[in-house]
């Protein structure tokens, strides 16, 4: 029987950090070239949106060790 990418997802969600990366890793390098020239586009896009919302006052962004700090506390299991 196979699994539903409900399952899939959920039976992920408990491996730890790297192997979840690498899985990411390889989905992403199973799509096709055109696929992730999109999505490459859509980063830039994001990325270049919030820079401008930092350089307008919009946002403020926070010291690089406090954010990892934060990122490393939410995903450590």
């Amino acid at each position: 029987m196979s699994m539903t990418k409900e399952q899939i997802l959920e039976a992920a969600k408990d491996l730890d950090l790297d192997d979840r990366m690498d899985i990411a890793d390889e989905l992403f390098s199973s799509l096709t070239p055109a696929q992730r020239s999109k999505i490459d586009r859509e980063w830039i896009e994001e990325i270049e949106s919030r820079i401008e919302q930092i350089k307008s006052g919009k946002a403020k962004g926070i010291p690089a060790d406090q954010a990892l700090s934060q990122l490393r506390d939410k995903y450590r299991k």
